[in-house]
């Protein structure tokens, strides 16, 4: 190959691969990728051109084109990585944490060879996973920024107050699981529900609960993500009725109170953090789960966890036009009492034009959100006995349809079911209190720690050291990065949230 390199060859309009290259936007914040870069051809004049916040990945499918590819990149490309198809998703995010921790805002193809064609499907998939990948990581990283703080916030209040001694195991019991949402569907699968209530495991969203509960049908468990005080409403239909309750750590207090029964808790690993992990191996009774975003999708990872045949009801993620819940939802609820002679469901109405919602095939609506949210779904579902209680209706997922006679064998325990598990475990109440106050008196430690090097001074490294090991003082920071390379205004803000956590710590530890 090397005696017999190609050439560019002059099409008289300049030479084509390096026109289509200098076509590229040149953007910041962007990942350029570059599906079977051959002889990288363009990809130097790329390189130059680019901002300091993005950067180059290669993708070689074939064998035989990746040894090219290798010695041109080592060549004269610094910087530039070669991956293999499955190492794609790896090197990308090593590519991210070099140049941008966690900042690619998007992905574009740059194509700079016919290699392309010869693995069409397979670049297709690596790109689209990517760009899929980067999406969801960069809409976590602004829920960080504007719920992260609350969430840690929550975590040390919850830590402080918990009620230690109603944390028990919770299981389905060999049962089928229903995860039941709040979607429209939810209405036509509640006399089902009733009809065969004895041989199912209700799993409900907090949203779902009160609908439930008016259909006379009281939930074995609710499932609780929400940060913010707002969802305490959906628990006041169950009138303090015996409900396990499974409440994500970052959940707001209140909604610990709301329900009085046993308890179980989950952990969303919200962000990459020291503060988490931490959390995590105190050897407090948590079950981790990634950061999901939806209690629906949390829902489905528990009944995972759980066993057996899972049904799914009004998890839709999508709605009607006019119409987002179903009836005796806290915004069904909340739709009615505002009502008057000439205005009806202005909520829902404005929900169905709002910017990015678009029809879908079944007539129903959806939104970038929902979408997103129905694809983590599909992937908690695939691979289980699922079966769906819908109608028909709401986002495509890996479920089978469920007819009458199905349902009847599934509530009779008929059909063949993977091994029961549980969530949680059993573990003394003072024991788990001590260990959350040993957790919450060295954070209080690692807080004053920083706050007195900011305050009196000391080595730069020995902040930074201070700094990385007492990340939840800045990890919800738009600019995160600045802290570690201790620029002043990004310090001087940390001086203030240290103050502000020294606070909330503290007060914690009072709790009884």
């Amino acid at each position: 190959m090397d005696d017999a390199r190609p050439l560019l060859v002059d099409t008289g309009r300049g030479f084509s691969i390096l026109a289509a290259v200098l076509a590229t936007p040149f953007r910041p914040d962007t990942l350029y990728i570059v599906p079977s870069p051959c002889l990288c051809y363009g990809l130097r004049e790329l390189l130059e051109r680019l901002p300091a916040s993005s950067a180059i990945l290669c993708i070689e499918a074939e064998a035989t084109l990746r040894s090219i590819a290798e010695k041109s990149i080592a060549e004269g490309l610094p910087g530039v990585v070669l991956a293999s198809p499955h190492e794609a998703i790896a090197a990308y995010r090593s590519v991210e944490q070099r140049i941008a921790p966690a900042r690619f805002r998007r992905a574009i193809e740059v194509r700079v060879s016919g290699g392309r064609a010869l693995h069409e499907a397979e670049y297709d998939r690596v790109l689209a996973a990517i760009d899929a990948d980067i999406q969801i990581r960069f809409r976590n990283r602004l829920a960080l920024v504007r719920m992260g703080r609350l969430w840690t916030k929550n975590i040390i209040a919850n830590l402080g107050s918990m009620r230690w001694e109603a944390l028990v195991p919770i299981g389905a019991g060999g049962k089928p699981i229903v995860v039941c949402g709040a979607g429209p569907s939810l209405d036509g699968a509640l006399p089902v529900l009733d009809r065969h209530r004895e041989g199912l495991f209700v799993l409900a969203c907090d949203t779902a609960s009160g609908a439930l509960a008016r259909a006379g049908i009281i939930p074995d468990a609710v499932v609780c993500l929400e940060g913010q005080v707002y969802n305490v409403e959906d628990f006041l239909p169950l009138e303090g009725r015996p409900a396990a309750l499974v409440a994500d750590l970052t959940a707001h207090p209140a909604s610990f109170r709301a329900l009085p029964g046993s308890l179980s808790l989950t952990l969303s690993e919200y962000t990459d953090s020291a503060f988490l992990k931490r959390l995590a191996a105190s050897g407090l009774p948590l079950t981790l789960v990634p950061p999901l975003g939806s209690v629906g999708v949390l829902a489905i990872r528990i009944a995972r966890l759980l066993g057996g045949p899972v049904l799914v009801a009004g998890l839709d993620f999508a709605f009607n036009q006019g119409r987002t819940h179903c009836s005796g939802s806290p915004a069904d609820l909340r739709a009615r009492r505002t009502e008057s002679r000439t205005e009806k469901r202005s909520a829902a109405w404005a929900s169905s034009f709002r910017d990015g919602c678009t029809r879908r095939q079944d007539g129903s609506l959806t939104d970038p959100a929902l979408a997103m949210y129905a694809a983590l779904a599909a992937g908690e579902l695939r691979g289980l006995d699922a079966w769906d209680l819908r109608g028909g209706f709401g986002a495509g997922l890996p479920l089978r349809a469920t007819t009458p006679r199905d349902m009847e064998l599934l509530a009779e325990g008929k059909y063949v079911r993977g091994e029961a598990g549980q969530l949680g475990s059993h573990m003394d109440p003072e024991h788990c209190r001590e260990l959350a106050r040993n957790f919450l008196a060295v954070e209080l430690e690692r807080a004053e720690n920083v706050a007195a090097a900011l305050r009196t001074g000391t080595t730069p490294e020995r902040l930074k050291a201070l700094l990385a090991d007492a990340d939840f003082l800045y990890f919800h920071f738009p600019d995160p990065e600045r802290v570690l390379e201790l620029e002043d205004d990004a310090l001087r803000r940390v001086a203030a949230e240290a103050a502000y956590w020294r606070g909330r710590l503290a007060d914690a530890l009072q709790k009884p």
